[in-house]
């Protein structure tokens, strides 16, 4: 068993910190009031000391989580097993936020100006409970040369989650009992009176049981094969002939270095070949808890007499929904050479998943549909080599290991014909049949209007206005005009290829390890400098922005009223590819001389450091984006990545 609690940090937003002028005063001149930023950017961007200070812990949250398993095994008739296990996972999360009044110096003010005039208090609990059962019968027998594994079984998982939440406001005019905000034990819904309030509250289950029949057979430990074969029950799906499916997998491999015409060579230890194909299912619903009962949504309202009733109507139309699968195959070999110093492991993989459950918009006058209608592909090469050895008679061993993981994405289907997408992330999202899940969408920049006569003789541009300055879109479609067909794939966020290395150097009782990643070709879209803003601290990249003709062909003008210069395009595209010292951890392990006088088995100190370093070309503070299945590598100001260093000891009484 397991248990832990932790207190998550009351992290702040960055995003009025870049874009705050370095040149604002913080506070007055009495030192007793923060100060507003200039009247330029007083209306759009706060001073970022409000955050740091007058809002700092407060948003208080805990989270407590057990888990633990429990099991029990027999075995019987010389050949057989059975093995019963129970696991529970059990997490509650609490969380306690204040907004307070936040009062600050205006010099335009005669006093003190309050930045807002009302404040709030939020509460909200969740509880999640997974439990599962498994039931394993095993047989495992050798005959003569011939060896054979059988396993049968049931399990079965249980998911339950359910959250409360509740908010209350009050204005300024209306305070009773202002909330102390340096004193979170009085941080509770209850101390607001009921001016405003508002209450949410969500609920789910799920149950999954699974039949599981698996064979491994193998001859003289050199032909390998292996066949498995799963019944999956999932309560997601309404329909009795939906609910149940079945998936399969068979594979094989040689180990040919154990052939008698590999004993003459003293060059390849050991060659496996191996292959695998399979069926495998998934029970997402695209977020849906409750697929086949879609939600009641407002639709208007009419009048009837002197009563406004309003109208209501279900969020999308329910399909007979049924598993997602995944039809997958893979080739490879395994390789280890010079006395097994040198492993090498490539494999080939080609995984195309069909009925992927998509929302896709409705036709002209029908709702949305909730489908499995989806089909994409993933192929790629996975390659893991590594070298061991030493150096010297004083025992310097050395490992070196590296991987490589490429990825080929493409939408094969969408259900409905090649012109059907699915957009996200206000149109930056797009999924079409023939491109990438996801990939960036928006119109290409050819350049900079330079002048008057260039707007008019470049193409027609049905967009928006346009004047010297404002950014110039590609023809794409090549119909002699610009219009919104001519948006394209602008950039892809899924990378060709991901990459480690990692280097382990032990000497006497010494130990250094360095771990190291990076990403390569994908593309990111940042919208974290959003130029609508009046005046803000732009990136320095707009220093050689267009004023004149001739002065830029690639950064616009600085005008926030050029609405040209907003829409999509690969203006705001940029490089993801990065490179990062990921972990370096230094170790001492002190000897047994010692420890015997300290009564001690073992003791090791070590230091480490995570997220040393990292090499990147994008202009955000981390490469690393997140986002949906549907919408991610979209940079809307993502909170920098820390270094972390960490100093421990290991015992062992």
């Amino acid at each position: 068993m397991n248990a832990s609690r932790t207190k998550p940090t009351d992290a702040k937003g960055v995003s009025g910190a870049i874009r705050a002028a370095p040149i604002s005063p913080i506070y007055n001149a009495q030192g007793d009031l923060l100060h507003t930023l200039p009247d330029f950017q007083r209306a759009q961007v706060w001073n970022p000391l409000i955050d740091v200070i007058t809002r700092a812990n407060h948003n208080i949250a805990t989270n407590n989580r057990a888990a633990g398993n429990v099991y029990g095994e027999i075995d019987f008739l010389d050949h057989f097993s059975f093995k019963t296990t129970f696991s529970l996972d059990y997490a509650v999360a609490e969380n306690r936020s204040l907004s307070p009044i936040i009062t600050v110096y205006n010099p335009d003010i005669p006093g003190a100006e309050n930045l807002n005039t009302s404040e709030s208090l939020s509460q909200s609990k969740s509880t999640r409970t997974v439990a599962q059962g498994d039931y394993i019968l095993n047989y495992d027998n050798s005959f003569g040369q011939h060896n054979l594994t059988l396993t049968g079984g049931l399990t079965t998982n249980f998911t339950e989650y359910s959250s409360l939440g509740g908010s209350r406001s009050q204005n300024i005019e209306d305070i009773i009992f202002s909330i102390p905000s340096n004193d979170s034990d009085k941080w509770w819904i209850s101390s607001i009176p009921t001016k405003s309030s508002a209450n949410s509250s969500s609920q789910y289950k799920r149950f999954t049981m699974s039949y599981l029949l698996r064979a491994l057979y193998n001859y003289q430990n050199r032909y390998l094969f292996n066949a498995s074969y799963r019944r999956d029950g999932a309560s997601v799906f309404r329909s009795v002939g939906n609910t149940w499916d079945n998936f399969y997998s068979f594979g094989a491999g040689w180990v040919v270095s154990e052939e008698t015409f590999m004993k003459d060579q003293s060059l390849i230890d050991y060659l496996k070949l191996k292959g695998s194909w399979g069926v495998l299912g998934s029970q997402n619903t695209g977020g849906y808890n409750y697929p086949t009962y879609p939600r009641l949504e407002s639709s208007g309202s009419a009048v009837f007499g002197d009563n406004i009733i309003t109208g209501y109507s279900i969020q999308y139309l329910p399909q007979d929904l049924s598993w997602e699968k995944t039809y997958a195959w893979e080739a490879g070999f395994e390789l280890n050479m010079f006395d097994n110093r040198l492993r090498l492991e490539p494999v080939y993989y080609n995984k195309v998943t069909k009925d992927i459950i998509v929302m896709l918009a409705g036709f002209s006058g029908a709702k949305n549909a909730l489908e499995n209608l989806g089909e994409i592909q993933n192929r790629g090469v996975e390659v893991s080599a590594s070298w061991a050895d030493q150096i010297g008679s004083d025992g310097l061993n050395y490992s070196l290991s590296a991987n490589l993981t490429t990825m080929d994405n493409k939408v094969l289907s969408l259900g409905r014909g090649p012109e059907d997408a699915i957009f996200a992330a206000g149109g930056i999202s797009r999924s079409l049949e023939g491109y990438p899940v996801g990939h960036l969408f928006g119109y290409k920049v050819a350049g900079v209007y330079q002048n008057r006569e260039d707007v008019k003789s470049y193409y027609p541009n049905s967009v928006g206005g346009v004047a010297p300055g404002d950014l110039k879109f590609t023809d794409v479609n090549g119909d002699g005009e610009i219009t919104q067909d001519d948006r394209t794939m602008i950039g892809n966020p899924t990378p060709d290829f991901t990459y480690g290395f990692s280097v382990n150097l032990d000497y006497k009782n010494f130990d250094l390890g360095v771990d190291m990643m990076g990403v390569y070709g994908n593309e990111i879209y940042r919208t974290w400098d959003d130029p609508t803003y009046a005046q803000l601290n732009y990136l320095t990249n707009r220093m050689d922005r267009w004023n004149g003709e001739g002065t830029s062909n690639w950064e616009p003008i600085l005008n926030p009223s050029r609405s040209i210069n907003l829409i999509n395009s690969n203006y705001f595209v940029e490089d993801g590819s990065f490179f990062r010292i990921r972990n370096i951890q230094l170790g001492y392990t002190f000897e047994s001389d010692f420890l015997q006088r300290v009564y001690l088995k073992s003791l090791r100190i070590y230091a480490n450091v995570q997220n040393l370093k990292t090499w990147t070309r994008n202009t955000g503070y981390t490469p690393e984006i997140g986002g949906s299945a549907l919408a991610f590598g979209i940079d809307g100001g993502t909170y920098p990545m820390p270094m972390v260093y960490t100093f421990g000891v290991n015992l062992t009484f």
